[in-house]
């Protein structure tokens, strides 16, 4: 039995060890599966729940509750500090790694502390309930963007009919984006755009599948309800230039881009990729592994509104 425990107690350890090593080295990029990302995330809350279990054990003859404010207090300072770190390596710090951090925390003293033993059954639910709570609420983006990831992956090569509701999710941009069912190209539902008037309005399509490589052009729908015809920009890039925009001298012509006159009522824009890999001037776009694609007006003398429907790639 007490070979069972010391085995338990060095995989604890090294999986303990792990998780703190992981939340600086290795890691998915911006590119990689938006399911894996927000996954990887989660290692900040399973990192912190075993560091708390650690340190509960070492403070065990402490009072439960002496041990839960040692563990929120140390874990508000190492996970801010983690995220400092974070920050200056070329990682990203967010709140909400320092909040998963908190629940990891809260999780590791109040479902495994010895200690919790000596509270009264009640109180020790009236605990566990909330932080559980708490920790399945934190699980819920995790959720919706494992579903909209194998919606997308079933969908393709459709990158966004917006027939669900978080296929918006897929999409960024300065424009106020909204999925609607009063207007459609096909099926019951379209994305409405709501343009501004500054420089650059417009979204861009940054979660898909990346591998275009097998097909021969992509087509969009826009629908302009407007009676004055309006000027759209669209471009496609890579990879590659989104890593070497900072260092390349002229990186609008290191994409491809395109402008197209919408007309009112229903337009469809085909754009050959054929173009779209020979578009950057000195190089070919990597059609293999295309980073993003966007919509844009110019800065609009007032707001305009449009429809975005069956975004798809055509064999």
């Amino acid at each position: 039995m007490g070979q069972l425990r010391s085995k338990k107690s060095y995989i604890i350890w090294f999986l303990a060890l792990a998780a703190a090593t992981l939340l600086f080295v290795g890691g998915p990029d911006g590119y990689t599966l938006r399911s894996l990302r927000h996954l990887w995330g989660g290692g900040h809350l399973f990192c912190f729940a075993l560091w708390a279990y650690l340190y509960v054990r070492w403070r065990s003859g402490q009072p439960f509750f002496r041990q839960l404010v040692e563990v929120l207090l140390l874990t508000f300072v190492l996970g801010g500090i983690t995220e400092l770190i974070q920050g200056q390596i070329g990682r990203e710090a967010t709140w909400q790694d320092l909040g998963n951090d908190l629940i990891g925390g809260l999780l590791g003293v109040v479902f495994f502390a010895e200690s919790r033993r000596t509270l009264a059954a009640w109180k020790l639910r009236l605990l566990q309930m909330p932080v559980l709570l708490i920790f399945l609420w934190s699980l819920l983006p995790v959720a919706k963007v494992i579903i909209d990831d194998t919606i997308a992956y079933r969908q393709f090569p459709l990158l966004s009919g917006f027939e669900t509701p978080l296929e918006t999710s897929r999409w960024s941009g300065s424009a106020k984006r909204t999925r609607v069912d009063t207007v459609s190209s096909s099926g019951r539902s379209s994305l409405r755009l709501n343009l501004t008037t500054q420089r650059y309005s417009g979204i861009g399509l940054k979660d898909f599948p990346r591998d275009w490589s097998a097909y021969d052009s992509v087509s969009l729908q826009v629908f302009n309800p407007d009676p004055e015809p309006l000027l759209l920009h669209f471009r496609i890039h890579d990879q590659y230039h989104s890593n070497h925009k900072n260092v390349r001298n002229n990186v609008y012509s290191d994409r491809f881009n395109a402008s197209f006159k919408i007309m009112p009522g229903w337009n469809t824009l085909q754009v050959s990729l054929a173009k779209v890999t020979s578009a950057p001037k000195d190089r070919l776009l990597d059609l293999s592994r295309i980073a993003g694609m966007g919509v844009f007006v110019g800065k609009l003398t007032e707001p305009r509104t449009i429809y975005l429907d069956d975004v798809i790639l055509i064999p």
